[in-house]
């Protein structure tokens, strides 16, 4: 059995032995328990339990006899439910934790993100809020690419990059920092973990967004302090 079809099944909220089983019904057609059991791998013990818990789910359809035969719900008509569910599920939700309103601690001025997904979503935001000028350096070209659309909406864009030959043709106007001011941006080792810097983002002199990697792994830093900010805008400046 091909063990993408039973990650994927677990991923819609089965279990590892509901996948098997009614992957394993989907491939014969109809079986009893004890065929199934056979082939899929689903200890004897459990089979029965399986099979019951799968046709209250909707999964699996049964001939009651001796021995009882059962057959898979096709999956179209099966996924189509679960997919009905899901979009239910985030809609009422979404609408729950939106309606949240919880007595605030204080919030952190600095948070780290993890994940490409995580990452990409908060940049996102974050350039969405840019209310007058929005200032980049950036030392990756796919960091420009990734959120190209967003950031042509921003006021007062400006980009300084380490090597301008990079960028060409990504439809950005952007300057080259300063011989010798690579020093601020060069990847570092510290306590024997390896870093580096591929984008840095200050909004509004009250904000910025620090995205690289750290020990191999990606993450993004934000930070919403103006003096910091001020800070970076001043080293930005100096780039060129």
């Amino acid at each position: 059995m091909q063990e993408e079809i039973v990650e994927g099944l677990r991923k819609l909220g089965l279990t590892e032995y509901e996948a098997k089983a009614y992957a394993t019904l989907v491939g014969m057609g109809e079986a009893n328990a004890r065929e199934v059991h056979e082939l899929s791998g689903v200890p004897r013990t459990r089979i029965y339990d399986i099979l019951r818990d799968l046709g209250s789910k909707g999964f699996v359809e049964f001939v009651q006899g001796s021995p009882t035969y059962y057959r898979a719900v096709e999956p179209d008509r099966v996924m189509e439910k679960l997919r009905d569910e899901l979009v239910a599920c985030i809609d009422r939700s979404t609408s729950e934790l939106l309606s949240l309103n919880l007595e605030a601690h204080g919030s952190s001025p600095v948070w780290c993100v993890r994940s490409e997904w995580g990452i990409n979503n908060r940049i996102r935001d974050f350039l969405s809020k840019v209310e007058r000028e929005l200032i980049v350096f950036c030392r990756s070209p796919d960091l420009l690419i990734e959120h190209k659309a967003e950031m042509k909406k921003v006021p007062g864009l400006r980009i300084k990059v380490d090597r301008k030959e990079k960028f060409v043709g990504l439809g950005f106007e952007v300057q080259e920092m300063k011989e010798g001011a690579e020093r601020f941006f060069k990847d570092h080792i510290i306590d024997g973990t390896s870093n580096s810097i591929d984008g840095l983002m200050i909004a509004d002199d009250r904000s910025s967004i620090v995205i690289g990697t750290m020990g191999g792994e990606r993450l993004a830093v934000i930070i919403r302090l103006p003096v910091v900010a001020m800070l970076q805008k001043a080293v930005w400046e100096s780039l060129v």
